[in-house]
């Protein structure tokens, strides 16, 4: 296995990430001490945002239970008329993920598609021979026995369309990325390329409580207290991430091996940037947690992935900030890994910021590609 690894180190302030069931940060035990913690889907969520300011063209992929409408609008703009192109979007969305409320537009299942995997599907099913299926279902004299045996042959239809939706398009390198379930039709599932781990503080970390008021800027003067009083959990931490890319899968038939290998390198590299810049947006606006990484070791490996979290099992303790020391602690750990279990081997290209800025880090990692 061919790997791009980034191990990142990122201190955040005041700040709630991500949250639990409660509205808290979520946290977890390791090294028998609380830690905070960001979850990978969280973070994932942050990247595929960023990457497609990026590369739009690229990173297309949207992920939705309201699939009936875009599925509409490619039969229309294929010159169906519009019953038409609505009882074909509907039965494709149910051959999908299962209709839940055709008014509303969506689906029982979050399904992850990009707009040309939406075309490749409408246009696979104006291929096959549904017409006379559809006709009696148009048709107002029909009977609804009929009608019932036409919606269902007619559903056959849409499922076997929607096998199209594994052929090559160019708009899916972030699907390619992160994967894809689809509940309802487990042929459709693709295994995503990215690794992507919970990130943890590498110190120990309370959540505290941030008390609040709001002032009521007309109540009569007369009138005494706050508007609004309430409160907030949040927590400040230096957070290790890992982050790989299997380079191999990304390029194999399944996944982009329809692209050219500037392309590729092009999607990685966007990728790349995406994973080391982006940060979650939760109360990006009450705590604006915007931060950038204060460390990252880039990796080009052969082999299976290796995170480097057990450098901070012992939690890190200081009175001076804990950048420096986890910094320390990652670099030790990495040498004594590299050491121990001869990585000596495997290990093709080693970058680090800041020994380099952003876009010499990137070109010198996808320069093995």
């Amino acid at each position: 296995m061919n790997l791009i690894e980034l191990h990142i180190l990122q201190s955040f302030p005041v700040t709630c990430l991500n949250r639990d069931d409660v509205g808290a940060p979520k946290s977890a035990i390791f090294g028998g001490v609380q830690r905070a913690r960001t979850s990978s889907q969280s973070w994932k969520r942050a990247i595929r945002q960023l990457a497609v300011e990026y590369q739009p063209d690229c990173f297309a992929g949207k992920r939705t239970r309201y699939i009936i409408d875009p599925l509409r609008k490619s039969f229309e703009e294929k010159d169906q008329e519009n019953r038409t192109a609505s009882i074909l979007a509907e039965t494709i969305a149910d051959a999908l993920g299962k209709l839940d409320n055709v008014e509303k537009g969506n689906v029982k299942t979050l399904l992850y598609f990009s707009n040309g995997e939406i075309n490749k599907v409408a246009d696979s099913m104006l291929q096959l021979q549904f017409k006379p299926d559809l006709d009696k279902i148009l048709n107002e004299n029909s009977t609804d026995k009929e009608i019932k045996k036409s919606k269902e042959a007619l559903l056959k239809y849409a499922e076997k369309a929607a096998k199209s939706l594994k052929d090559c398009v160019k708009d899916n390198a972030d699907i390619s990325i992160f994967g894809r379930r689809v509940a309802d039709d487990h042929t459709l599932m693709l295994e995503g390329a990215g690794l992507f781990s919970h990130a943890l503080s590498t110190h120990k970390v309370s959540n505290e409580i941030d008390f609040f008021s709001a002032v009521d800027d007309s109540k009569p003067e007369e009138a005494e207290g706050a508007g609004h009083i309430g409160t907030l959990e949040f927590n400040s931490a230096c957070y290790y991430r890992y982050i790989g890319l299997n380079v191999d899968l990304l390029k194999d038939s399944g996944h982009l091996g329809h692209f050219s290998k500037d392309e590729i390198v092009s999607v990685i590299k966007s990728f790349l940037r995406a994973s080391i810049v982006a940060v979650p947006q939760a109360r990006k606006n009450s705590m604006s947690g915007f931060t950038l990484p204060a460390y990252v070791l880039g990796l080009a490996r052969e082999g299976q992935p290796l995170s480097l979290v057990n450098a901070f099992e012992n939690p890190v303790r200081s009175s001076k900030g804990y950048i420096d020391e986890s910094q320390k602690r990652l670099d030790e750990h990495y040498k004594f890994l590299y050491k121990t279990y001869n990585l000596q081997s495997t290990v093709t290209k080693e970058v680090k910021i800041p020994e380099n800025d952003l876009n010499t880090f990137t070109q010198e990692l996808i320069n093995i590609l």
